[in-house]
């Protein structure tokens, strides 16, 4: 069998996956895609308020650790998003960025 199969893992981390690989193909900007997910979570029954906003801020680390340099390489307003994102993640986790 081949192909990508889904698995057990956090919930943001497809989103997050799905950010950083499709930006040339968003129909909305990523702060709205990010909102419709959650909605779309809510409207299933499945209650976010207690881990969202963690699972939504280590994923967006993780997946910047993953695909960190194809952003330094690709498109400046592209790779500015994602690093305030991480910054702004970071600092809500307590988590130092080296500078």
């Amino acid at each position: 069998m081949s192909g990508a199969l889904p698995g057990a893992g956090p919930a943001c981390w497809d989103l997050c996956w799905y950010l950083a690989l499709n930006q040339a193909r968003l129909p909305e900007p990523k702060e709205a895609a990010i909102s419709r997910f959650r909605a779309a979570l809510e409207h299933h029954g499945i209650g976010t308020g207690s881990w969202w906003q963690q699972q939504l801020d280590l994923c967006m680390i993780g997946i910047m650790a993953a695909f960190g340099w194809e952003k330094a390489l690709g498109d400046a307003g592209e790779l500015s998003w994602w690093e305030a994102r991480i910054a702004d993640a970071a600092a809500r986790q307590h988590i130092p960025i080296p500078r």
